[in-house]
């Protein structure tokens, strides 16, 4: 046989191999989706396997075996899975993102911060990296750098009332208590419902002097939850600040009935 003939004989085996290896592979990765569908985590595993067995190069199987080993609690293997996602598909946010959530997991802060840059540099609009770094920025003392990443995560969903009360978090410990208060305004508007919201606009006012706007604030917060032993203690002490004795130990005394560890000594030190 001619050699031009042989090789492309050889060629076309190649081929039909390699598309073999493919089908089987989809198929794998298929039924891998099935399982994970029906919360059969086990058989799941076993059929991504086979998908990155029958071709090593289905990035698609190797980060939903990341994905299946980070349900099972296993990091390492969800780690090295999710790298290999990354090395296949290097333009591939969210496998830096999941591996980001491993990292914060297992204490990695440097490698989680650099794959959530990744992740960002890579999709400027990705909500959740830009929540989360903006999270982690301000458990560091970042607040400028939060406040930066808040803000783009707000303007791509200006409905999510958390993102607010952590850029209002921000910038009240940036000493920006109107822009804080800002914030928390729009949290109680998303979501009337959520006691903190009340509780750390009312902190802020309280920093501003505005004491009744503070206790205002407290009695909304005890509107939704009556039982909140810590609403008791923050009120009494607005009370306090106001020279309302009264009312401010009584706040306290509430406070000793719903059994707040601190109640007594307020009650020690005010109620005289």
């Amino acid at each position: 046989m001619h050699r031009s003939c042989l090789f492309l004989l050889l060629l076309a085996m190649c081929l039909n191999s390699c598309k073999n290896a493919a089908s089987e592979s989809k198929a794998h990765f298929e039924k891998g989706n099935d399982f994970v569908f029906n919360d059969d985590l086990v058989n799941a595993r076993k059929e991504y396997q086979e998908a990155i067995a029958a071709d090593s190069t289905n990035w698609k199987a190797c980060y939903e075996l990341a994905n299946v080993y980070q349900l099972e609690g296993d990091y390492p293997d969800a780690m090295a899975c999710f790298e290999k996602t990354i090395k296949l598909n290097p333009k591939y946010a969210i496998a830096f993102y999941n591996k980001s959530n491993i990292e914060e997991a297992v204490g990695d802060e440097k490698g989680c911060m650099k794959d959530l840059k990744a992740a960002i540099s890579l999709k400027g609009d990705f909500f959740s990296a830009l929540l989360t770094k903006g999270r982690m920025e301000y458990g560091n003392g970042k607040y400028r750098e939060a406040v930066a990443d808040l803000s783009s995560a707000i303007a791509i969903r200006p409905d999510f009332y958390m993102a607010y009360s952590m850029r209002g978090s921000c910038r009240y410990k940036s000493g920006d208590m109107a822009g804080a208060i800002k914030d928390f305004d729009e949290e109680i508007k998303l979501m009337p419902t959520h006691v903190m919201g009340y509780a750390n606009r009312a902190v802020a006012n309280s920093e501003l002097k505005n004491f009744r706007a503070a206790i205002d604030d407290m009695n909304a917060a005890l509107q939704v939850d009556p039982l909140w032993s810590q609403a008791y203690i923050y009120r009494g002490m607005f009370y306090h600040q106001l020279n309302i004795k009264d009312s401010s130990c009584g706040d306290f005394q509430m406070a000793l009935k719903l059994k707040h560890p601190q109640a007594e000594g307020y009650i020690k030190e005010y109620c005289k």
